[in-house]
């Protein structure tokens, strides 16, 4: 009754750089200062959005590289206590 967990290392390191790289990519190109001498409600209203927007896109690109960088860790992890518990049960 053997339970067998394959984890596909270079599958798993080529996803994440796949990732990562997409991370490094995602930028807000919507322009915050759009006003000039217009004093319209809107166009503030829409200036803030902006700011928002761009703001939320970093903070989830820097989430996302977190993340990434865990996986990366765990995976290495894993990788790690497979070996070493190969290398016990061989000794035995």
């Amino acid at each position: 009754m053997s339970q067998e967990i394959k984890v596909k290392t270079g599958e798993v390191k080529h996803a994440l750089s796949k990732l990562k790289h997409s991370a490094e990519g995602i930028k807000s190109s919507v322009p915050t200062d759009i006003s000039g001498k217009n004093h319209l409600d809107v166009v503030k209203k829409i200036e803030e959005m902006n700011k928002d927007l761009k703001e939320l896109a970093e903070t989830y690109a820097s989430a996302l590289s977190k993340q990434i960088a865990q996986t990366e860790s765990a995976v290495e992890t894993m990788k790690d206590t497979d070996k070493k518990l190969a290398s016990s049960i061989k000794s035995k």
